[in-house]
This record gives structure tokens, C-alpha cells and sequence, in this order.
């Protein structure tokens, strides 16, 4: 931090996993200070009260953003709270970061929209595979233009998650928006803007075999604006996946691209610098760049670190609402086309 600055004062909206991941990494850096924590649960904050005795706690986030002057909010709520805590932040001049998905649908999210062209403050919605050393090594392969021209790829997410009726908002599409496909794979289809641009149709298709308002497998063809096209798959019903396993495989007109969390492997037949002709691979472990804390994985890090910044020097993000809208409009393409058995065209939100 530059002499004589303080801590950005942060608050955390909701403890559960991702709030208690959020606080910690918040608390831990010079950058910030966690000074307030809310959470509609009776007593779920105690514990950490007694951690951190000059920890605000609330029942209600209202008061929290009324009373504590808070630089920076983290969002972990449940899908369907995010937009409107989110506009209270912005009616309160804080800059928040909000889970993802951002809202159930892509309507309920143009108030936020319009709320922060007409307020700006610095935003951030959760999709922290762009910080995995992997991904970011195999974009800026694909931005280099090593592969030529791009022709197919093939991506997958699988996670060995349900096998039985799940319980909780995150099975009830008023709440979640949906299931596999709007939560985690919703990670995927954030990658696959990253890496090509925008999408201009899809052709999808959804099946619940365990769930009785969500899917529990999901595939789409998509055709990008570039021309190139390919495929996604996903499914959290799947044995054999301990964790989210995400993968994209691409061909291009000079060679082939894979990666997933942990390894890039790129084979081009002329070589394009700094890329030599033949195969290269890059290992996790050779890619990775250190972080002053890892508390989940250093992605998460690195994710709000970039927010920080951005707070406080009012420095660019990688993944925001304007960009998190985008792929809610692709997702909702693809419950649409299996709705309706066709191909689906998306247009740019308003």
C-alpha cells in the first residue's frame, strides 16, 4: 500500500463457504480490513466474532451498509438476493464483488445495469477461472493467434456433485436460475467469451435424470460471431470428478490447444514466436505465480486482489457485470432452445 494509506474498510454479505473464503482473504491482505459481516442466521457469526472481537455483526445488510462507511462489499448470498444487494451497494456508493451466477435471469439484472452507468463503482462478479494459471496461459496462446485460424473446439465441465434429489434454493429455479448449466458451468461459458468473443446462436439441449425443476446435464453447439463453432457439455451427475473439472480443446489451422486446471498442451505445425513448432506443454506448477495468501486456491487471490485494486485506484477487472450479463444470455439461450427444439440467436444486452 503507498505510505500513509489505510485498509479499505470491506464488509461480507452472507457466510457461508464463499463469505468465509471472501473474509479471510479480505482480512488478510495490507489492502484491507474486514470490519463487518452480515447474515440473516442466528448466531452463525459468533464464532467469528470471537476471532475478531471488533467485527461488526448484523442480522440485515441495510444497516451494515448504513452505519459502517464500508469501502468494499463481498456478496455471497443465495442467486436470487445478489441483484438487489448489489443495487443497495450502489445506491450507497460501495464497490461490491457478487458471486456468481449474477441473478436467476437476465431481466432481473438491467436495473443493476442501468443503476451503475447512472453510478459507477467499481464491480466484480465471481468468475475467478480467468485467474487459474492454466486458463490464462492458454488464452493468451489463443490471443496470440499461434493456432491460425480457429475452426472447432470441444469443452467440457463435470463434477461429481449429485446423485440423489438435491435440497436447498440451489434446486429451485426461482432461487438459482437453474442447475448445472447456471452454476458451475457457468465458469465454462464465462471462458469461452474470454477466449472467442462474442456467441451469435446456440442449439441446446437440457435433461434432468436426479432433479425436478433443474437439469442435471446440459449440451449446446454454439456458433461464434468469428465463425468458429463447437460444443459444450456439462454435467454435475457424472462419477469420477472429485472437483470442477473444466476443459477446452481447440483446432485451429496450425495446430491444437488443450487445457484444463492442470496442464496446457499446445502442438503447431510452423512456429509462431514465442511458440516453437511441435509440442509444448506447461505443467501447473511451471505456471504459477505466487500470492501473499492462498485461501482455496490462488485464483481467489488473485480475484480479489484485482477488486481491491480497483477500489482503490480505480483500476480495470476482468470479469464484470456488464460481461457477467453476457453470459447469462447465453445460458437463457440455451434453456430456451431446448424449450423450443430450435436454434437460438442472442442479442447484445441493451
Amino acid at each position: 500500500m503507498p505510505a500513509g494509506a489505510h485498509p479499505l474498510r470491506v464488509g461480507v454479505i452472507g457466510f457461508g463457504k464463499m463469505g468465509l473464503l471472501h473474509a479471510s482473504i479480505a482480512n488478510g491482505l495490507e489492502i484491507s480490513e474486514l470490519v463487518a459481516a452480515a447474515d440473516p442466521t442466528a448466531g452463525v457469526l459468533e464464532s467469528l466474532k470471537r476471532l475478531k472481537p471488533k467485527l461488526a455483526i448484523y442480522d440485515d445488510f441495510q444497516p451494515m451498509l448504513a452505519e459502517q462507511q464500508l469501502d468494499a462489499v463481498f456478496i455471497a448470498s443465495p442467486t436470487h438476493l445478489h441483484t438487489p444487494m448489489a443495487l443497495a451497494c450502489v445506491e450507497t456508493g460501495v464497490a461490491f464483488l457478487v458471486e456468481k451466477p449474477l441473478s436467476p435471469r437476465v431481466a432481473d439484472a438491467m436495473s443493476l445495469i442501468a443503476a451503475l452507468r447512472e453510478r459507477p463503482v467499481a464491480n466484480v462478479v465471481g468468475y475467478m477461472a480467468r485467474h487459474i494459471d492454466t486458463f490464462r496461459k492458454a488464452r493468451e496462446i489463443v490471443s496470440s493467434g499461434a493456432l491460425g485460424q480457429l475452426l472447432h473446439f470441444e469443452s467440457t465441465m463435470y463434477v461429481s456433485q449429485l446423485f440423489k434429489p438435491g435440497q436447498g434454493w440451489r434446486y429451485d429455479p426461482r432461487s438459482s436460475g437453474g442447475g448445472v448449466l447456471m452454476t458451475q458451468n457457468s465458469h465454462l461459458v464465462d471462458l469461452l467469451l474470454w477466449f472467442f468473443g462474442p456467441i451469435e446462436r446456440v442449439t441446446g439441449h437440457v435433461k434432468r435424470v436426479y432433479s425436478e425443476q433443474v437439469d442435471d446435464f446440459a449440451h449446446a453447439v454454439f456458433e461464434f460471431k468469428s465463425g468458429l463453432s463447437g460444443y459444450m457439455d456439462t454435467s454435475w451427475s457424472v462419477r469420477h470428478h472429485r472437483t470442477v473439472d473444466l476443459s477446452i480443446l481447440v483446432h485451429g489451422q496450425n495446430g491444437t490447444l488443450e487445457v484444463n486446471d492442470d496442464d496446457v498442451r499446445l502442438f503447431i505445425d510452423e512456429g509462431h514466436p514465442p511458440y516453437a513448432a511441435g509440442w509444448t506443454v506447461w505443467r501447473k506448477p511451471d505456471l504459477f505465480e505466487g500470492v501473499s495468501l492462498d485461501v482455496g486456491g490462488p485464483e481467489y487471490t488473485r480475484q480479489d486482489e484485482e477488486f481491491l485494486r480497483a477500489v482503490a485506484a480505480r483500476g480495470e477487472v476482468a470479469s464484470d457485470v456488464e460481461s457477467a450479463v453476457r453470459v447469462q444470455q447465453v445460458i437463457e439461450a440455451i434453456y430456451q432452445s431446448s424449450a423450443e427444439h430450435r436454434a437460438v440467436s442472442i442479442e447484445a444486452a441493451a
